[in-house]
Parts: C-alpha cells; structure tokens; sequence
C-alpha cells in the first residue's frame, strides 16, 4: 500500500507535527506507535523488527537558518542501529577529495579525488560481501559510465540498472558525478548518502527506511485569495514592515510510504 501526506516547513516548525514543537526543529524519527514517552514531528516508516529493537530514535532533522536565510537537512547519528538518509541526485553534484558514497539498488560506490593527483578518481564499489576498486584518469578519457551496457566503464549486468546508469565525468577541472547519461535520467536513480547538513532545494527527493520524501519551495502567499495589485502590494509592505524575511519561504514536503 502507498500512502501519501503533505506537510508544510516554515522558520518555526512542521505542520501537522505529533509533537506539536514550534521551536523551529522538525524532528523525523521513528518510534512505537503507543510510546507517548517519545514523540517526533513525523513518523517515519521502517521495518517493524527494527523499532522493536531501537524504539525510539531521531533519524534527521529539518531547520532554518535565519542567517543563511536557508533551510537544511541534518542526519542524526545517535544510535548504533543507523538509518541512513539518501538524497537523489538531481543536478551534476561535484566531487572533492573527502569520500562521496552513494548508492544504486543494492550496490554501493564509495569515491573521491585523489588528493595526489586531482585528474585521477578512486572508486570503491560493489555489494557490502564483494567490494572492487576501480581508478579513473581524466587523461584518458573525461567520461565515465556505471551501467548495463556493455562498453560501461562498471559493467553491472542486472535488469534493474539502466544502461547508463550514472555518469562521471571530468570539466573544468573538477570531477562531477549526475545520474543517468547525457540524454537522460535513469530508471531508479543515483542516491548520495547524506553524513553531515546539507542544504534543501527545490525538488529534492530524499529516502530513509521504506519513506520517499519529496520537498518543494513554495510561496508564503500562494493560495491566498488576494485580488488586486493594490492588496498584493499592502500585503508585501506589511511583511517588510514585520521583518519576517525568515518566513519568506516555506516547505511543502510529501511522505510515501510504501508500507
């Protein structure tokens, strides 16, 4: 069964939230239905065998940073049994020399520039009982391909990859990595993991557990009835006049559960 929910992110928190905060954190977490003892914003939904095991636990939280007039999302390592957060790369996302680790279905690539020589790329990858190691060198070629076709740089011949799968590829110095080929997109998509704050854009898919979570940008005054420019430009002078520029934009953010 999928089921869907909205919910909307402003400066102070979630709505609708179980924990009823407006302190500006919007906890995602994951416990008993029945534990009144701990409750986040939003339930996340994960395996049962596994909140029996842990019964409570922050996964990530989502907040405002009234400076950087942004919002972030922040994964919270606290418990030994992890649920790891995945963001689906959507635009060509660059490469340093700190380790990127990203995965595909049940494959896993861990990579990064060389810090002896930037035009080189090491790469780690496969299921967590096979690991391979794989070198790519700029000099020889300045694209890459993981995929199911043959004349893939990472031949991976399983039905559910695409023939281009993902793309790495060497531009203006640096090293980029972007899901599918040139054309388009792949089937399941390329999923960064996500081990420290990162910034929340328009359209960015996210996955933890069995939850698909989608998050858009939207209007403060989007679906508000207001009927001339005269109104629109009172409204907007109003806000000016508050000081709420951290309010300016808030989140709308779908859950799938696929339960």
């Amino acid at each position: 069964m999928l089921s869907n929910k909205t919910y909307e992110i402003n400066a102070r928190g979630i709505t609708p939230s179980l924990r009823g905060g407006k302190d500006g954190i919007s906890i995602f977490g994951i416990n008993f239905p029945n534990n009144k003892d701990y409750l986040p914003d939003v339930r996340l939904n994960v395996p049962e065998e596994k909140i029996k095991k842990i019964k409570k636990q922050n996964v990530f939280l989502i907040y405002y940073r009234k400076d950087l007039q942004k919002f972030f999302l922040e994964p919270v390592f606290d418990n030994k049994e992890v649920f790891f957060v995945f963001v689906k790369i959507i635009n060509p996302y660059l490469l340093t020399t700190e380790v990127v680790a990203f995965c595909v279905l049940s494959y896993i690539f861990k990579i990064r520039v060389n810090k002896n020589n930037k035009k080189e790329l090491l790469i780690e990858y496969g299921t967590n009982e096979n690991l391979s190691q794989i070198e790519f060198n700029c000099e020889k070629k300045t694209e890459f391909y993981i995929g199911r076709k043959q004349d893939a740089d990472i031949e991976i011949n399983e039905s559910q990859f695409s023939r281009e799968q993902t793309m790495i590829y060497y531009e203006n110095d640096n090293w980029y990595i972007k899901d599918g080929g040139k054309e388009k997109p792949s089937g399941s998509g390329t999923w960064l993991f996500l081990d420290k704050k990162y910034e929340i854009k328009s359209d960015m898919i996210f996955m933890v557990g069995t939850s698909s979570i989608k998050l858009d940008y939207i209007s403060q005054d989007k679906n508000k009835d207001i009927s001339n420019k005269d109104e629109v430009q009172k409204k907007d002078e109003e806000n000016k006049n508050k000081n709420i520029k951290d309010e300016k934009n808030d989140i709308q953010m779908t859950k799938q559960n696929n339960i």
